[in-house]
């Protein structure tokens, strides 16, 4: 056994070397050594030498490829290609190779060297391109010379130079220095008066770049400064503003029922930041005073001429100031800018409409919702909250609203209607009824609501003759009126409703006006259920479910 064993073991040996030699055979040559020559460009064209160009030929033997630029940018490859493809023909190529854009001839052949000598010389501007490119050839290509070159025997060293500079080729860059250096010289080299143009950068639209990014950095830092020195400055009359309201609340109460002297109150109107706090402090105190307190009050502010800052700020031209001087005058009942007030009454800014109408109601003793025949403007909800709700809360007298029922702006006769419903006016019910024939649908409407709350029943009949010709909205308002106002004799028109209108919900509110009826309207409804002209148990037994209501 062991001598087989051995054996098998010794042939498998021998079977790996064989399979896997210690020493892997050499690899052939793939590719191409390079020939690298820096100033390429001018040995082929404007500068020839004819014994480095038969060099370069035997010792390309047309086998090894010769390299005259390397560029990372295209466009300078092309401009370089575009030169010296005419004079080597197809024996010279452009190549994308390791991140560079390089130019190689393939090979130099006897007849490319003759045909070079009866190239004609480039003219100087076309010379000084040649060099600037071949110079910026020689800066991109550094970095790829190791790779891309092959050091070529110290026996054509001589021949082939290793770099070579052009005084051509400094000459935009001296040029860019010296507008950089003189770059704050307003004289004739200075990029403000002159445009210098460098591989297509100008230095002019830099620096005025860099110029606004100077500017607006400064223009940050400034705005800065002054936005803090702003906020400490509020803050400090916050402070300010807060410690004198409390002091001067104080002595207004003990002014009021301590009866204390008035001399620092003068002392305070003399100040005009302090008055104005002053007369803040007034208005937030005389909100709850009423009878001879309230008079007291109002004689310091008379005495200390503060209603003059009111009527003031009640004629100035900005309307929160407006504001603010007709609240004082409203509070403090001075009547001297009511003509502004009027005024403000059609303006376009609501606030101002609504702030002169609260303070005209307040300021006018007689009549003092007189001023609603003056409104042009569309008199707004929330307007009409406000005015019903100072009524209410200043107890102030009820007018008529029946006299505004006629006026021209459909929104104050809305208003009007309104008030009339709130305050359980009935004996405007004829202007109420000849309303049903306004111009105006939403009048129309609101005058068959207010009617049918307020229990008009001489509306019916007007109800009744102008339903056809009416909107669905009003239409739903009259058979809902109509179900307020029960009356027998208009079951046979609600039948009609009910059975003409394809509507679900104007035939469910003509049935529950049927029912209000009581017992007839009922039987009309069992009736109707019955009949076998129309299917109405639906809508009849959904009215007469009690479980719904």
């Amino acid at each position: 056994m062991k001598p087989g064993a051995f054996l098998i073991l010794f042939f498998l040996s021998i079977a790996s070397v064989k399979a896997d030699p210690p020493f892997p055979e050499p690899l052939p040559d793939s590719g191409f050594n390079t020939i690298f020559v820096p100033d390429g460009l001018a040995l082929f064209t404007i500068k020839r030498d004819e014994l480095r160009i038969n060099d370069l030929r035997i010792l390309s033997k047309d086998k090894y490829p010769v390299q005259i630029g390397a560029f990372r940018k295209k466009l300078y490859a092309e401009i370089m290609y575009s030169k010296i493809h005419p004079v080597l023909g197809e024996d010279v190529i452009l190549m994308e190779e390791d991140g560079f854009y390089k130019i190689r001839v393939t090979r130099i052949r006897q007849n490319s060297v003759q045909d070079i000598g009866t190239i004609q010389a480039y003219p100087a501007a076309e010379r000084k391109d040649t060099t600037d490119l071949q110079g910026s050839g020689e800066k991109d290509s550094a970095t790829a010379l190791q790779n891309d070159t092959v050091m070529v025997s110290e026996t054509i060293k001589d021949t082939v130079p290793i770099i070579t500079s052009s005084g051509d080729t400094a000459s935009p860059i001296a040029e860019t220095s010296e507008a950089v250096r003189k770059f704050f010289l307003l004289n004739s080299d200075s990029p403000w008066l002159k445009r210098i143009n460098y591989f297509g950068k100008s230095f002019a639209f830099v620096n005025a770049l860099i110029i606004t990014i100077f500017l607006s950095i400064l223009s940050m830092i400034i705005l800065l400064v002054v936005i803090l020195l702003n906020r400490s400055r509020l803050e400090k009359e916050e402070k300010l503003r807060s410690y004198l309201s409390e002091t001067y609340q104080t002595m207004i109460v003990d002014y009021l029922f301590a009866d204390i002297n008035t001399d620092k109150f003068f002392e305070i109107a003399s100040n005009k930041y302090r008055r104005q706090v002053l007369i803040d402090q007034m208005i937030d105190v005389s909100v709850n005073l009423k009878g001879d307190t309230e008079n007291k009050l109002q004689n310091l502010y008379l005495s200390l001429g503060l209603d003059e800052d009111s009527v003031k700020r009640a004629h100035d031209f900005r309307w929160h100031k407006k504001i603010k001087g007709f609240r004082e005058l409203a509070f403090m009942n001075i009547k001297d800018a009511n003509d502004q007030m009027y005024k403000a009454l059609n303006s376009g800014n609501e606030i101002l409409r609504m702030e002169a109408q609260i303070a005209l109601v307040r300021l006018t003793d007689h009549d003092p919702f007189n001023f609603l025949f003056s409104l042009k403007r569309p008199f707004s909800l929330w307007e009409q909250i406000t005015l019903h709700d100072l009524i209410i809360q200043h107890d102030l007298p009820v007018p008529s609203f029946k006299r505004w029922l006629m006026v021209k702006n459909p929104t104050v006769v809305m208003f009007a209607l309104r008030m009339i419903r709130e305050f359980r006016q009935k004996d405007a019910e004829d202007e109420i009824r000849e309303l049903l024939n306004h111009n105006s649908p939403e009048v129309r409407r609101l005058a068959v609501q207010v009617a049918g709350d307020m229990d008009m029943r001489s509306t019916l009949e007007t109800m009744k003759r102008m339903y056809k010709s009416q909107d669905y909205k009003t239409c739903l308002e009259i058979i809902k009126s109509m179900g307020k106002m029960p009356d027998p004799s208009y079951i046979g028109f609600l039948e009609l409703v009910l059975d003409k209108e394809d509507d679900v919900q104007l035939q469910i509110e003509a049935t529950k006006a049927i029912e209000n009826n009581g017992e007839e309207g009922v039987k009309t409804l069992v009736k109707l259920m019955k009949s076998e002209y129309k299917n109405y148990n639906i809508i009849v037994r959904h009215v007469l479910d009690r479980r719904i209501y």
